[in-house]
């Protein structure tokens, strides 16, 4: 009888030993790492997202600037040179509404906007910055990311974060770069010391197979020039289909594209180059 209660509480230590091993809770650095590596595999994106932005002066001439982007953008083969993309973006400044139509293939980026059509040679690499910047993309290494905190809502986990400085500043200079209407997304404009950060945070949705489906920034921030000049900007993006097939439609007009000069910088999206 002893020897079988002995048995048995061995047994049974055994399966809590390995139900409470199995049931370990994750951390949310553990998901943000697995969900990092898993994107970074991705070969296909069906992007959407919002983006808007209001910069508002609390000086004697009190003024303010809203400006809102939609964006939809379907790639392929986004690990190798085959890549292929095509991207709507849809801009409302000051009242005014403004479409654009971008593509990538063969090495080439074609932009269309306002009847505009031109082309400009660019290579792979130079492209997915690009594409970074217009869909308000965030280097999602670990070491970025401050004050991770994370719940389960059904089978998805919701990661609330904030951004370490150096990060904050890369992303300040993608975001302000791509959203200027005078500069290029590649260009040398530090906008990092022009502004101070007063917050900036967000949220990000990954699922049970370790994809992000969804993620959020909320960010405001000052002028250091004119300490009354504020800026909020909110960017909102979902993630679909991922790893399904995704279908990219390009143009059949897009021999007849206008040359422009070739360039390994990402060219702004927000004017006709």
């Amino acid at each position: 009888m002893k020897r079988l209660k002995r048995v048995l509480a061995l047994t049974l230590a055994a399966v809590m030993l390995f139900t409470l091993g199995g049931c370990k809770k994750k951390t949310p650095e553990e998901v943000l790492e697995a969900a990092t590596k898993k994107m970074s595999k991705v070969k296909s994106a069906d992007i959407s997202g919002n983006i808007k932005m209001k910069m508002s002066s609390t000086s004697s001439t009190s003024s303010s600037l809203e400006m809102n982007m939609g964006l939809k953008m379907k790639a392929t083969d986004m690990t190798s040179e085959d890549m292929k993309m095509d991207m709507d973006l849809t801009m409302g400044i000051a009242g005014q509404d403004m479409v654009i139509k971008a593509y990538y293939a063969d090495g080439y980026y074609y932009m269309n906007y306002s009847g505009q059509k031109q082309k400009q040679k660019m290579d792979f690499t130079a492209m997915q910055k690009q594409m970074e910047s217009s869909t308000g993309q965030f280097d999602m290494s670990v070491d970025n990311y401050k004050d991770l905190k994370m719940e389960k809502k059904d089978d998805n986990y919701i990661i609330s974060f904030k951004f370490k400085e150096k990060a904050l500043n890369d992303y300040i200079n993608k975001m302000m770069g791509q959203m200027n209407s005078t500069g290029a997304a590649g260009s040398s404009t530090n906008y990092a010391d022009q502004v101070k950060f007063d917050s900036m945070s967000g949220t990000m949705t990954v699922n049970k197979d370790s994809e992000i489906t969804a993620q959020k920034i909320n960010m405001v921030v000052s002028s250091k020039e004119d300490t009354k000049l504020k800026i909020k900007m909110i960017v909102d993006v979902k993630y679909n289909s991922i790893g399904k097939d995704v279908k990219v439609t390009l143009p059949d007009d897009l021999d007849t594209y206008k040359e422009a000069p070739a360039t390994t910088a990402a060219p702004s999206t927000t004017t006709a180059q």
